[in-house]
């Protein structure tokens, strides 16, 4: 079956700032969805911060050893050893090749979040980057065992962004709203230089966001507080995603925030505030969906100011740069990896005669027969005449799948006519409500594009069946459409053969 554990090494604190385990927030919740445990192990957490992870359901565990150490490494891999398949992830900087040596010697299945390429030697199951210009050449020291997870398609984005709506915010018309956040620290106060900027800029209203872990607040409160411009601070906001939507530009760090606004098509000035940010700055202005203001030590306010009064009377320009953004970033990218994790757990076998009886209640279940589009229930006879046919039938498969145990757990069925193939699923009763069906959808569809020609694939879905639509739309599903079967309205969708290699 799916792993039992999640575990997830990462660390926040004031210098090092928030952006590892905020990403790690955003992976683990499909994890979470599907009843997994998940369990984040860190050395250092500021108290603000350990409170979301809480709030999220993950459980806290203490490292008690130098972070990123020997000893560390041990500890992690004696917490994974006593939880039965479990994957773990890393993330930080202080993770070297030392490191993810004990914890290969140890056995432990290991995604490995990375952002610079800079290891002698990758020996992880999976690598994960999610930064722009990325390819297979940044790892050429790669076990050929490790499977890379590279670009924007793996940015892992929060459910609360996926749940905003992105269109609030759309149009450029004074005021212009503009909103600033570098980060859960920023400990050279970068914060304090952009607002001595923008109380150069009139006709502005500016939201300030203050990380939790920020040591500079009352400072910062009492520079707006002796101004006269429409700026105000928010002290560890808990509503980003909306604040976002009603932005008309950013100002932010180079970091996983870009990726936030990106997907909700907010125009950004980034300022670089640490090395590995340099690369995403770079690229984000040459996709042409920010500004790249460079190293944050030469940020100067008064050139800063002139920017922005020029950037915000451009209207077309951010309206081209919203419009860039929005197609970098489709926040499917946490879903994504939670269905490479958990491809192995999943297996498809060609169905037998001996099915015949199997996957007769399957197709006979209640919850099944409520969703069709022929909804009486199937006669034995007729199922059994139906079922022959089809298994001896070149242009329709139909498989079982299967737990790593043997154990039958639901099956899918293409009708293949020429290049495209419909699909049509049933998962048993006590599979239901965990992901199961994205992961069967996803795993089908890979199957019947590497053995045959088909090169799309689509499926067909009663309006009030939201459980199977989710299903779909995990699974890389695109392109929704009205459309009707056997005279009742209906949604179609289809992946093509390239979205489905994700």
């Amino acid at each position: 079956m799916t792993p039992t554990t999640l575990i997830i090494r990462a660390d926040a604190s004031s210098q090092m700032g928030t952006g590892h385990v905020m990403r790690c927030l955003a992976l683990a919740e499909p994890w979470l969805a599907a009843g997994t445990e998940v369990i984040l192990a860190a050395q250092l957490m500021p108290e603000a911060l350990g409170e979301r992870v809480l709030k999220a359901g993950i459980k806290p565990h203490s490292i008690g050893a130098e972070a990123g150490g020997i000893e560390d490494a041990q500890q992690v891999a004696a917490l994974v050893s006593r939880h039965r398949d479990a994957w773990l992830v890393v993330d930080g900087y202080q993770f070297g090749e030392g490191y993810f040596s004990v914890l290969k010697q140890s056995g432990a299945k290991v995604l490995q979040i990375d952002d610079f390429g800079g290891l002698k030697h990758y020996e992880t199951d999976f690598v994960l980057n999610q930064n722009l210009g990325v390819t297979a050449e940044w790892y050429p020291q790669k076990n050929e065992k490790t499977r890379l997870l590279l670009g924007t398609r793996y940015v892992q984005l929060r459910r609360e962004f996926l749940e905003q709506d992105k269109d609030v915010g759309t149009g450029w018309e004074p005021p212009n709203q503009i909103l600033v956040t570098l980060g859960g620290s920023d400990p050279d106060n970068v914060t304090a230089k952009v607002i001595s900027a923008l109380q150069e800029v009139p006709s502005i209203n500016a939201a300030v966001v203050i990380g939790g872990s920020n040591p500079h607040w009352d400072s910062l409160l009492s520079s707006v507080q002796l101004s006269a411009s429409n700026i105000h601070l928010i002290r560890n906001a808990k509503n980003m995603p909306e604040l976002m939507a009603q932005t008309s530009l950013a100002i932010a760090a180079g970091g996983t925030t870009a990726w936030e606004f990106a997907y909700m098509g907010v125009p950004m000035m980034t300022i670089v505030l640490a090395d590995n940010q340099r690369s995403n700055g770079e690229q984000l202005a040459a996709a042409g969906v920010a500004v790249n203001l460079g190293w944050h030590e030469d940020l100067i306010p008064e050139v800063l100011a002139k920017q922005v009064k020029e950037l915000v009377m451009d209207w077309q320009k951010l309206d081209e740069m919203s419009a860039k953004a929005r197609k970098l970033v489709d926040g499917r990218g946490s879903m994504r990896v939670w269905l490479r994790l958990n491809e192995d757990s999943l297996r498809l076998r060609s169905a037998t005669a001996e099915d015949a009886k199997l996957i007769f209640d399957w197709a006979n279940d209640a919850g099944v027969r409520a969703v069709s589009f022929s909804s009486e229930p199937i006669i034995w006879e007729d199922h059994l005449n139906w079922f022959n046919a089809k298994l001896s039938d070149a242009n329709y498969r139909i498989w079982v799948a299967e737990d790593v145990k043997g154990t039958p757990i639901g099956q899918v069925r293409f009708q293949i006519e020429g290049e495209t193939a419909t699909i049509s699923i049933s998962l048993d009763a006590g599979q239901r409500g965990k992901n199961r069906g994205s992961l069967l959808i996803w795993a089908a569809c890979r199957k019947i594009f590497a053995e045959t020609a088909v090169n799309q694939v689509r499926a067909y879905i009663k309006p009030d069946n939201q459980a199977s639509e989710r299903a779909f739309e995990k699974a890389g599903f695109e392109e929704w459409d009205e459309t009707t079967v056997k005279g009742a309205p209906a949604w179609v969708c289809s992946i093509g053969r390239g979205r489905a290699a994700d």
